[in-house]
């Protein structure tokens, strides 16, 4: 009888390492980037915004999604984004499949407030980030401003894949063992 209960522990033990296995090589598990954006010149100081700055986080997994957080835009104004395949020094193209929050064709838009600051999201079902390619956010101008023509990039921020920010508390250490008698 004790072996039956050892055989069917040590079975049901083996199953759980198997099904943790296949969960984690099935890729269901989502991975964050972020990226910090910061004003792209001489363009964005020419669009008078030299102090723009902002953040972004894309989550590539079951559900694609994207945020932007902006400051130190102009007030009450409205700007084009996206999600770019390469990076800030060698951007690419938009990549496509993304719906945002708000948008004008295949862009994004973003409102500023009366303070300058603003904040959108997007989401995709199709997005899957490839680990052979960089992306980057770009906030870019939507009307002709100070001359600069509609598209003009005036903030960029490329996106690196960072550790899951969970809810979780760090794992305590385990208390010494304690020792038994000396002999």
């Amino acid at each position: 009888m004790t072996r039956r209960i050892t055989a069917a522990a040590i079975a049901s033990i083996a199953a759980i390492g198997i099904a943790t296995v296949a969960t984690a090589a099935s890729g269901d598990s989502a991975t964050p980037y972020k990226a910090s954006l910061a004003a792209v010149n001489p363009a964005a100081t020419t669009a008078g915004l030299a102090d723009v700055v902002g953040k972004a986080q894309l989550v590539d997994g079951k559900n694609n999604k994207a945020s932007l957080h902006m400051r130190n835009l102009a007030a009450d104004t409205v700007y084009l984004w996206h999600v770019h395949e390469g990076s800030c020094a060698a951007t690419g193209d938009p990549v496509e499949g993304w719906t945002y929050r708000t948008q004008v064709g295949p862009n994004g838009t973003l409102t500023s407030n009366a303070s300058g600051n603003g904040n959108t999201k997007a989401t995709s079902e199709t997005f899957n980030a490839d680990p052979t390619k960089s992306y980057s956010v770009n906030v870019h101008v939507s009307t002709l401003t100070n001359g600069l023509p509609v598209g003009t990039i005036i903030a960029c921020g490329d996106l690196k894949a960072s550790k899951a920010s969970g809810k979780s508390k760090p794992k305590k250490p385990h208390p010494a063992q304690a020792k038994g008698p000396k002999s």
